[in-house]
């Protein structure tokens, strides 16, 4: 004997319950969202979310107020299989804030994309809703094309790029630095909002490196295996690590050991010129002088030493 129930709805969804966790129970919160998102404007009912914190308990709830609520499920289902970007499209996007910033900014640019939260705690919601918005006019093939094109630009600056190795996640300090740096030089990018942990501060900065200059869909066409970095790029990588060498060479300065170093005149008239230039003690100048040329005859591109 089945149950009965007072309230319609609570009827329709016990007689209805395989129906309903095989077609609703079994979707993602995005395609739930979608599916609300539609079912509003196609069937102009309330299917719009109410800002329930389970939507497919809330999806459900509004699908037993309409007796032909199978139609509209069909429908639906029918309609999102042309229309939504299936989620493998996304995986590279997925828990990689570096690259969703990276995104993000390629939407605002070239897509007009620019009301997204820059505030949200979520930034793969901000991606999804520019993909599935029913305003979006593109078709599938278009959205998932476009995805694949900005994944290959981004994996192109990551290929060639020298400064993730860099910037150590365990160094609190050198990141907060970059951070200081990159904001004063006007680089640090603020299309979302500043992350308080390292690790989030990290992944701005390195967002903000990866978006100087970078390879423009409509110029390459070659899968972006040519990319290099500009030669403006590199000058503010290089300026960048330059002014950290001399940053790390002041706060050493007071806990060296003297050495004396017996220089020509002419070689001790140019150190104490340079030193001047750089605001820095003769010593100070002549430990960044010996790392620079150091890093770059003996040591590879990893920091590890060649001899």
């Amino acid at each position: 004997m089945s149950l009965q129930f007072n309230n319609e709805n609570s009827q329709v969804r016990y007689n209805n319950k395989s129906y309903f966790d095989k077609n609703i129970r079994s979707l993602t919160e995005r395609q739930v969202k979608w599916m609300q998102t539609y079912l509003a404007y196609k069937v102009n009912v309330s299917f719009s979310s109410n800002g329930s914190s389970d939507r497919h308990e809330e999806l459900m709830n509004q699908l037993s107020r309409h007796e032909n609520f199978k139609d509209y499920v069909s429908d639906a289902y029918s309609e999102m299989t042309y229309k939504l970007v299936p989620e493998q499209n996304f995986e590279w996007l997925v828990d990689n804030l570096r690259s969703q910033i990276f995104v993000l900014n390629i939407l605002s640019k070239e897509k007009g994309y620019i009301y997204f939260d820059i505030n949200s705690n979520n930034l793969m919601e901000e991606i999804y809703s520019f993909f599935d918005n029913k305003d979006n006019a593109n078709n599938l093939e278009s959205k998932i094309f476009l995805l694949s094109d900005m994944q290959k630009r981004w994996s192109s600056i990551i290929r060639s790029e020298n400064y993730s190795k860099w910037l150590v996640e365990s160094d609190i300090l050198h990141i907060e630095w970059t951070k200081d740096y990159l904001r004063k030089v006007g680089i640090y990018n603020k299309s979302v909002r500043n992350n308080k942990s390292s690790k989030e501060t990290r992944n701005h900065i390195l967002a903000s490196l990866d978006l100087i200059d970078h390879p423009v869909s409509e110029i390459m066409n070659d899968n972006y295996i040519n990319y290099r970095s500009s030669d403006r790029k590199e000058i503010i990588i290089d300026k960048m690590k330059r002014a950290w060498s001399q940053q790390k060479y002041r706060s050493a300065g007071k806990t060296k050991k003297a050495y004396h170093l017996p220089l020509t005149k002419k070689t001790k008239a140019k150190l104490e010129k340079m030193a001047q230039v750089q605001g820095l003690s003769e010593t100070a100048m002549l430990d960044i002088l010996i790392n620079r040329f150091y890093d770059l005859d003996y040591v590879d591109v990893d920091g590890k030493e060649l001899y």
